[in-house]
């Protein structure tokens, strides 16, 4: 019974920034009964190991859109969503010096 409630995390991509210093790990969270399913990201320095109990989210949806990431420099990106998603629970305009730009 030790699973019961545990939650799985599938990475899906990683974009690299234009020196590939930095990476957005997209990821789809699934709890089961416990709680919808949900998207996520998170910036991780290129080498770095990505853990999701030990990387913070910068954006978190419901559902599992497609995730459209563009960096503009080594301190902007740019996120999109299709479909747009239905429910936003969490949306962060900044991790660290990067700025991140939601469309």
């Amino acid at each position: 019974m030790h699973q019961f409630g545990a939650c799985r995390v599938v990475r899906q991509r990683a974009f690299a920034s234009p020196s590939g210093s930095q990476l957005v790990v997209v990821v789809w969270k699934s709890c089961g009964a416990t709680e919808p399913d949900s998207t996520q990201a998170s910036i991780v320095a290129r080498g770095r190991t990505f853990s999701p109990e030990s990387t913070p989210t910068f954006f978190s949806v419901r559902g599992h859109p497609e995730v459209v990431v563009a960096w503009s420099s080594e301190r902007a990106v740019r996120i999109g969503f299709i479909p747009g998603p239905e429910q936003v629970y969490k949306r962060d305009q900044r991790v660290g010096d990067v700025a991140i730009y939601y469309e």
